[in-house]
Parts: C-alpha cells; structure tokens; sequence
C-alpha cells in the first residue's frame, strides 16, 4: 500500500490470482515488476481506489486484469497489523473462461476467510459508485477528521454531500452509469447528508459499525508523510468535469485543501465549517 515493490520470482511461480492493492501512483511501477516474476497463467486483479488503474496494469502485463474493489476502511496500527474499522463488501469481476473459474474459487476463499467477495458483471459502474463514496477521504482528509467524525459534523456532511451531488451530476452528464456498492446508493446518501443530526441519526445509522479509530486513507497518507491519492478521487472529478466544458467548485475546492496539507511542514487542517464556506464561494465564483 505505500507503493514499495518487491517480489522473488522463486516464489510466484504458482500464484493464480495476484491481487495489486498499491496505491495509484505506484501502480505503473508494479506493472512493470510484476511483467517480470508473474507466470503466464495468473490472473491480476486490482482492488484499487479510482477508475483507470487496470488499464495502467494492461499496458505492461500480458495477463488478463480484472477490476476489484474493496468496500470498507483499513487502518495501519503499525508496520505488520491492519484493522477492518468500517463493514462492507469486497467486489471483483466475474470474468470469463478460464478467469471465471479462477475468480469463483476466489470468491470460496475470501468467504472462508470471513471477507465478503461479490462477484459482478458491471465492475465499472462499481468502480464509479466507490469512487463517489470515496470523495468524503478528501472532506475528512482537510478536516482532519475521523470517519465517525465527519458524519457527525453537520458542516462536513454538507461538504461530503456537495461533493456527491456534484459527483453525481457529472457522471449523468457523462453517461456513465453508476452502481450502489453500500447500504445506501449515492444518490439517497447525498440526500440523507443534507439532513440535521438528529434527523440523520432517525433516518440512518450512518456511523454504526464504524471503528472510532475508522480514518480515511488519504488521511492516513498525510499523516504519515506519504503522497495521498487525492487525484485519483476528487481530482478525479475535477478532471472529468474538464472533459466536459465544466467545472467541479466542490470537488476541486476539496483537492485543493488536501494538496495544500500534504507540503511541509505539518499539516494544518482546517475546520468543517472553513471548508464548507470555501465550498460555498467557489460555486458562487463558478455561477
């Protein structure tokens, strides 16, 4: 996950499935590392956040690729010990041919080791429907904010839930499809966020289930000095937004703060209510 790449060929020569959980900028490196060890018959899977990192492992491999995602939060406690802090669902592609037969047998594996595996034949729009949950890392990344946290923040509700709607809107505008991969689609979640605490609290148990540990992984990233993925998230929708003669006022505001953290010296987060006012003058600008 920090993007460090090692691999002993005498070691790969059985492996069936390799599973690429490096973060996004790393991922053309593994390619490339992986292009040397891995056997012809693997099969690779991305369980990566953002929507393009498989055809960045195309390019170098000559293995089929299948997208991947996974659907809850990890916390690195410390160099060997990670902790599930959120529920949720991993999702994979079914595949086809020999590559469904393989990923069935995945999916055996993953349910003995008690870890949800759904296998699913819109992995794209899976993909975008992640990456729209996957805009509140920035909000709680700026903000400095725990995932628990940032749900109880009315302010940071608004921020999550303008960056979902704008998310939302761009991706229609794109025609592209999006999937629900929660308990509660994207759309029906940016709804609910507008609500006051007390209402939200009455209509969904939003934080139920949530470590109290639960942070983002970009926050994490920042935290620990590593690059974050921010591009690859609300950058993301900054980017499509130009591909569409538009701006994302949102969802760039949101990048903008993170970047900002991520220079030295520490970084200086700022508050909820900060972020949702910026929020608010950059639509403002931007009408």
């Amino acid at each position: 996950a920090d993007g460090v790449v090692t691999a002993d060929p005498s070691d790969l020569g059985s492996v069936d499935v390799c599973l690429v959980t490096v973060k996004g900028g790393a991922t053309a490196e593994a390619a490339r590392t992986l292009a040397q060890v891995l056997p012809e018959h693997a099969l690779v899977l991305s369980l990566q956040n953002g929507t393009h990192h498989e055809a960045t492992l195309a390019r170098y491999l000559d293995q089929p690729v299948l997208a991947g995602r996974v659907g809850f939060n990890v916390v690195r406690r410390d160099g060997v010990t990670f902790l599930q802090t959120t529920r949720g669902t991993c999702f994979a592609d079914r595949g086809r041919g020999f590559a469904a037969a393989v990923m069935a047998e995945l999916e055996r594996a993953f349910n003995r080791a008690r870890i949800p595996l759904e296998l699913r034949d819109d992995m794209a729009a899976v993909a975008r429907g992640k990456l729209l949950l996957n805009l509140n890392n920035g909000v709680a990344a700026a903000t400095g904010a725990t995932i628990a946290e940032a749900l109880r923040s009315r302010d940071a509700r608004w921020c999550f839930a303008a960056c979902l709607r704008e998310g939302l809107a761009l991706m229609r505008a794109a025609g592209l499809e999006v999937a629900r991969v929660a308990a509660l689609s994207p759309r029906a979640m940016a709804n609910i966020l507008w609500l006051p605490g007390r209402l939200l609290s009455a209509r969904a148990k939003l934080t139920i289930g949530v470590h109290p540990d639960a942070r983002p992984s970009t926050l994490q990233d920042l935290l620990a000095g590593r690059p974050t993925e921010i591009d690859e998230l609300n950058g993301a929708m900054v980017d499509l937004a130009r591909t569409l003669g538009t701006t994302a006022p949102a969802n760039q505001t949101v990048a903008r703060h993170v970047r900002a953290l991520a220079r030295p010296p520490e970084p200086k987060f700022v508050t909820p209510a900060r972020l949702r006012a910026d929020i608010e003058a950059a639509a403002r600008r931007a009408s």
